[in-house]
């Protein structure tokens, strides 16, 4: 079986997504160690159910990455999908989504690349 060769962007989108994935399971972990918040502010268990959604959100987000680095297809079905969705949600929260956008944007420019699509099958 003959390797595919990996673009560059490939490589520069797996990245961003690997540190946009990391970031919420950090965020998780922290939560449930107890290090990102008072735990009376919330709620016994929306303290639990959070940082779950949160590792787990990164986890997927990992998988996900990894799908995108061996070119697969359904990786960049669902990193479409998820980045739409993305902005649509940072939309809503502007002007302090902006960052969220603009990242979400960039994902989306490199996933819709010519080099980027065909490596990925689609």
């Amino acid at each position: 079986m003959s390797e595919k060769k990996r673009p560059k962007v490939v490589k520069i989108l797996v990245l961003i997504v690997v540190i946009a994935s990391i970031i919420p399971i950090l965020a998780g972990v922290m939560m449930l160690t107890g290090g990102a918040y008072e735990g009376y502010f919330m709620q016994e268990l929306l303290s639990q159910i959070l940082p779950t959604y949160y590792v787990l959100v990164g986890v997927i987000g990992l998988v996900m990455a990894w799908g995108l680095w061996a070119g697969r297809g359904w990786a960049w079905v669902i990193a479409l999908i998820i980045f739409i969705i993305g902005i649509i949600m940072d939309l809503v929260t502007l002007p302090t989504g902006i960052v969220g956008v603009v990242i979400d944007a960039i994902v989306l420019y490199l996933l819709m690349r010519p080099d980027t699509r065909k490596f990925c099958g689609k």
